[in-house]
């Protein structure tokens, strides 16, 4: 049975299911990241995804010549970078009454994750995944420079307030 025939009969469009799944996903994930990464390695992620993107814009092209390999090579350089950080940056949201500031954090960069890895893959292979409009919210230029801005401009902010 096609999925895409039975949801236009019943009048919901494709690109509301794709954007509902999408939330679901990022909402699912923000969990999962805010209870497996913790408050003490939160900013350490989002340090990390700040390195391996620059590690991977830094990389010979001729190495990685395929959307996969990019992909592979950020997310190998991304485990690295985390795991080999604690020493490095000391630093962590404190304070358990804080929770709200672990999700948020959690929510920043998942997305943040979302538009980098939407951003290699071609649009032709992530669009069979999420609408065109969620793909302009993650991927366009201004979009895409303000997933990587509001993490670290949060992180400026709760760290201000803390001390």
């Amino acid at each position: 049975m096609n999925l895409d025939l039975l949801l236009s009969k019943i009048g919901i469009s494709q690109n509301f299911v794709q954007d509902f799944t999408l939330l679901l996903v990022v909402a699912i994930l923000t969990v999962a990241v805010a209870f497996l990464v913790g408050r003490h390695r939160l900013i350490q992620s989002l340090v990390g995804i700040y390195i391996s993107l620059a590690l991977l814009q830094a990389f010979p092209e001729k190495y990685l010549n395929d959307y996969s390999f990019e992909l592979i090579f950020f997310f190998v350089a991304l485990v690295l970078v985390t795991i080999s950080s604690k020493k490095i940056f000391g630093i962590y949201i404190s304070g358990a009454e804080f929770m709200w500031r672990i999700f948020v954090m959690s929510f920043l960069e998942v997305v943040l994750l979302l538009s980098v890895v939407f951003t290699i893959t071609p649009k032709k292979i992530v669009l069979g995944y999420i609408s065109p409009n969620a793909y302009d919210y993650l991927v366009s230029p201004i979009f895409h420079f303000s997933w990587m801005f509001i993490p670290l401009l949060f992180v400026y902010l709760i760290r201000k307030r803390l001390n």
